[in-house]
């Protein structure tokens, strides 16, 4: 979702594509925050890691003027476009100028050459696919280029009650259907704490029965970051930013160990000059 999530993975990047929407497109508790955040808002949005464009008719729906998704994943986005052309309402918004996809890496937004100014910018599930503090600050910084002043960006993964606490061994964790065949995905994590948070190894195996009845495995893994509060917080400092309000969900519970998400609401101080240099403590 920052760079290529599949860039590094031997299998078939399209199936992965499909594997990875045939979960995420089941996620739709978030669509009402996310519609009310863009009537809220009512200026155009820019959907960071937007992969195949889960979160683009709420955002549209909201009254967003204009929505633009980066991703850095070719499968993704052809699968975002596929669904733009399957659905009447964001056809007609793509032919109006309202909806457009653009290839590019997260952490890269001013090499971009985007030239609008967005009055909000959307992470979802973003942070965890960066390197670490570097790239954090990298992406905290580009924003600033192309949010529009008095903008926000909002940062949205797990919160803390659904990060990983012990390694998982190789196990069944889900199956579903592709146009009546079964898909079973396996997976594994390996944690390891270190000062700027929680390092996963997360590897997966997914079986997909095939048209002829043989089996399609198709193994992928990532490394996953996910920032503690303390670095996340001084890496916004370092950006020139201010967390001006934090949730633990969707419907607006505040933030605790207890919460499923963690969601920041942040904006730039423009007085301030953002500082390159990464410090965790």
């Amino acid at each position: 979702m920052s760079a290529d999530i599949f860039g590094s993975q031997p299998a078939d990047e399209e199936r992965l594509a499909e594997l990875y929407d045939l979960e995420h497109d089941e996620l739709v508790e978030d669509l009402p925050f996310y519609r009310e955040l863009s009537r809220r808002t009512g200026g155009p949005v820019l959907d960071l890691g937007c992969g195949s464009g889960r979160l683009f008719k709420a955002l549209l729906d909201g009254g967003a003027p204009r929505v633009l998704g980066i991703d850095g994943s070719a499968a993704l986005l052809r699968r975002a476009e596929a669904r733009i052309a399957g659905d009447d309402g964001l056809a007609r918004a793509a032919r109006d100028g309202r909806l457009s996809v653009m290839r590019g890496d997260v952490r890269a937004i001013s090499t971009l050459n985007i030239r609008e100014r967005f009055d909000l910018a959307v992470a979802v599930g973003v942070l965890p696919h960066l390197d670490g503090p570097e790239d954090a600050l990298r992406l905290l910084g580009g924003i600033r280029s192309v949010l529009a002043k008095g903008g926000r960006l909002v940062i949205d993964d797990l919160g803390p009650a659904e990060m990983p606490v012990r390694d998982m061994p190789l196990s069944v964790d889900w199956r579903r259907q592709i146009d009546g065949r079964e898909v079973v995905r396996r997976s594994e994590l390996i944690r390891r704490e270190s000062p700027e948070g929680l390092r996963v190894a997360f590897s997966t195996i997914a079986d997909a029965v095939q048209p002829d009845g043989t089996i399609a495995r198709l193994p992928a893994s990532h490394q996953l970051w996910y920032p503690s509060p303390e670095a996340l917080a001084a890496l916004v400092k370092q950006a020139g930013m201010v967390v001006e309000l934090s949730y633990g969900s969707h419907e607006l519970e505040p933030l605790g160990r207890e919460s499923g998400r963690r969601i920041y609401v942040v904006a730039y101080e423009f007085a301030a000059a953002p500082s390159h240099e990464v410090k965790v403590g």
